[in-house]
This record gives structure tokens, sequence and C-alpha cells, in this order.
């Protein structure tokens, strides 16, 4: 029925219709965006079935050129084969832009409790949109281990598992990280005063509130008052990455996010990590493992090689670099030294938060916003030395395991890049 409501909305809006001629179709087909086309095929297949059947609607010119109209068929999989620079898979580079990103706005404060818990739940699981409007409070659990620990479980509902079946009727248990099932609970504390607020069942609460659901009141008809819509929340999440302005290093343009991205994403990091196509496809929670097969098949293709002269190309557009460039002084008050070799050392910035962070110093600093290099420190020597380091371990072990400091290498080359323009500068003045 998606196909006849589609052809009826652009042949005739607002008027009746009284047949459906073969202009109409052509039309329809050439209004379609070129990865949009296996549509026509669909229509076509409704079309033939109409003329078996006998039952009037067609016009004459149709029902003579329909079995010889050319369609187009579905080729699933091709965005990740070709690697997609819109609608494929997120590169290393581009996913860690983009979680680095969110980390940065949540605690600057520009992202709310919800919007970085929505975000981080569709990066981390990959779920659909459908999924994330209609998950409830009452789907997490957090227990405790014998030992103490804390154990988070996020019952996801599934889609697409036939004709029938409806959302939250069928579940799949999604075990989170400590760091994610913290976030998660706070939120669903949020959510439930949000529901008391509004005079709604506590124990109903959705985990992500519509603060607009009095305009959508046939949510309530399947149990679902309060949330979102599945193209609420896909409008949301496109906003909320649009305003993080992470930039393509391939395109060298904002990403274009959405969230069939980030689950071809998901399906394509655990491909990388070795994962076969049965456990990526109950990652995505996909019935059949067929569709999962493309992200093994493109396994080798994902990582990319990254030398001394494309680090500092690519380096200004991965935005690693979170800090600020400084002039080196005499004090010695939260200074970070780096291994120059085993007989030297030399401090190469300054720590702005003047703490103990527990994170290796100095290679964490360079993706930090509190970090403060300094623009004579040897910062191409660190640079020299992790690229060294990623092409040994790229020939003894892997392309995955040597990329594990890509984005820091390309922090590193984005502060060498800025400290040669300062000296450029210095030396034009």
């Amino acid at each position: 029925m998606s196909a006849y409501r589609r052809l009826l909305r652009h042949a005739a809006p607002p008027h009746p219709l009284d047949a459906i001629a073969l202009n109409d179709v052509v039309r329809y087909g050439e209004s379609l965006e070129v990865r949009q086309r296996y549509r026509l095929r669909r229509l076509k297949e409704h079309l033939l079935l109409w003329v078996e059947l006998g039952t009037p609607g067609l016009d004459v010119d149709l029902h003579r050129a329909l079995p010889r109209l050319v369609t187009q068929t579905h080729e699933v999989g091709n965005a990740v084969r070709m690697m997609d620079v819109d609608a494929g898979p997120l590169t290393d580079i581009e996913y860690e832009g983009v979680t680095t990103a969110m980390r940065r706005e949540f605690a600057a404060g520009h992202l709310g409790l919800a919007d970085y818990t929505l975000l981080t739940l569709a990066v981390t699981l990959g779920t659909r949109p459908l999924q994330l409007a209609a998950m409830k409070c009452k789907d997490f659990s957090a227990t405790q281990r014998q030992d103490g620990s804390s154990i988070f479980i996020l019952q996801v509902t599934r889609l697409k598992q036939g004709k029938g079946i409806r959302p939250r009727t069928l579940f799949r248990p999604r075990e989170l990280s400590s760091g994610l099932g913290a976030l998660v609970q706070a939120q669903c504390k949020a959510a439930a005063d949000w529901a008391q607020r509004h005079g709604l069942p506590v124990g109903e609460a959705p985990i992500f509130p519509s603060a607009q659901f009095t305009r959508t009141p046939h949510m309530a008809e399947i149990g679902l008052l309060g949330h979102f819509t599945g193209r609420g929340v896909s409008d949301k999440l496109c906003r909320l990455f649009q305003k993080l302005e992470v930039v393509s290093h391939r395109t060298g343009k904002p990403l274009v996010m959405s969230p069939i991205r980030l689950r071809r994403t998901l399906g394509t990091r655990a491909a990388a990590e070795g994962c076969s196509a049965p456990v990526i496809a109950d990652l995505l929670d996909h019935s059949w493992f067929d569709s999962s097969l493309v992200y093994v098949e493109t396994r080798s293709a994902m990582i990319e090689r990254i030398d001394k002269a494309l680090a500092l190309q690519i380096a200004p557009l991965a935005q690693a670099f979170a800090g600020t460039l400084a002039v080196r002084d005499d004090s010695s008050e939260g200074r970070l030294v780096h291994h120059v070799s085993a007989e030297a050392f030399d401090a190469i910035g300054r720590c702005g938060k003047h703490d103990f962070c527990r994170l290796a110093a100095p290679l964490a600093c360079y993706t930090c916003s509190y970090f403060h290099p300094w623009i004579d420190a040897p910062h191409e020597a660190l640079l020299d030395g992790l690229l060294s380091e990623r092409s040994a371990l790229a020939t003894s072990t892997d392309l995955r395991v040597a990329s594990v400091n890509d984005l820091t290498i390309l922090a590193v080359a984005e502060v060498v890049q800025r400290c040669r323009d300062s000296q450029h500068e210095r030396e034009a003045a």
C-alpha cells in the first residue's frame, strides 16, 4: 500500500484520480532519487497483480506498457560496499570526531541529559528511531553482581518481525556499559519526574518524553502516550548531529548524519573487530544474517592507511585537537612532559585544569580541551614516533590494531601544522 500512496501523492495531489495512466507512473519514477528507484519496481509488481485481477482503475496505455516497463532492483549494501561518503558507514576518524564532539558539547552544557543520552544510545546500539521512541523507563533495570558491580540491562523492542507483530511485543535485552548505564539511569529518573508532572502513569513513562505529545493523540491508542513518533526521533537525531558541526575528512564538508548511517557504522565496526555475520545480525536486530554479510565482505577496506603527509593534510578537517596553543613559560605547574628518547625528556605544554586526570599523558592530552601545547615544543618528534609505531603495528599485527591511536595522530598533526603556521606568521612579521 505504501507504493500506491506514494504514487497517488505524486500523481494527483489533492484531487481524486479516476484512473492511473502510464504518464503518472513514468513521472513518479522520474521523481525518485537514484537510491530510491527500486520503489518503481515494487509498484510495477503491484500494478501487474492489479491487471491480473481485472479490477478497473488502470488506463489502457498502462495495461499495454506495464510488462515492458524497465525498473531497477534494490541493491542492498551498496552504500557499505562503496563506503559512500554521505550514506555509508563512518570511518574511524569520523566516528571518533562525532563521539568526541558529543562528549565536549555535553561537558560544556550545550547538550542536555536527554539529548546526550539519546545520541549515545543511537551511536552505541545502532537502534532504529522507532525503537528509541518506544523505550519506556520500565525497560531499563539496574542490578548488582556478587562483587558489588552494577549490571545495566535495557530491553529494546524488536521491529520488522512480521505482519501483525506490533512494537513492544518482542524484546531483545542489551547489556550497557557502566557509563552508559548510569546515563540511562539518570535519564529514567528525569523522565519519571516528567511523567508525574504531566499526570501520566509513571510506570509507563517514556525514557525520551515528547514535549508535544498532546499533538499526537494516536500514540495513546498504541500504548505510547507521551512518546515521540519514530519520525520525530529521526528528525531530532539529525538536528542534534547537525549542531555538533563535525566535518568529514573525506569531503571537507559537514558530516551528513542519519540513523541508518549509525546502523551501518555499527555493523562496519563490528566486522572490523572480527565479528561474524550472525553476531552482526544480532547487534543490528536482523532476523536473518544475509543482510549482515556485506559488512564481513567489505571488512578489509574499512581502515585507512595514514602517513605523515596525509595526517598533516586531513588533521584540520578531523578537528581532533581541542586545546589552545600557548607560549612556553618557566612555571612548573601543570607542566606535561614527553619522553623524547632514552636520554631526554622535554616539556610539551601545560594542563589548564591543573588536576590529575589519570589518563596517559601526553598522548591523551592532545584531544583534551584543557591542553595548552607550547608552540616551540617537539610535537613533530612525537608525531614521527606515533606514525612509526603505527607502521610497525600494521606490519606485525593488522590495521585494526595499528589504528588505535589514529585520532591522537591527527590531533598531534594539527598541533604541528598550527605551530608551523604560527612560526611563519612570526617570521613574516
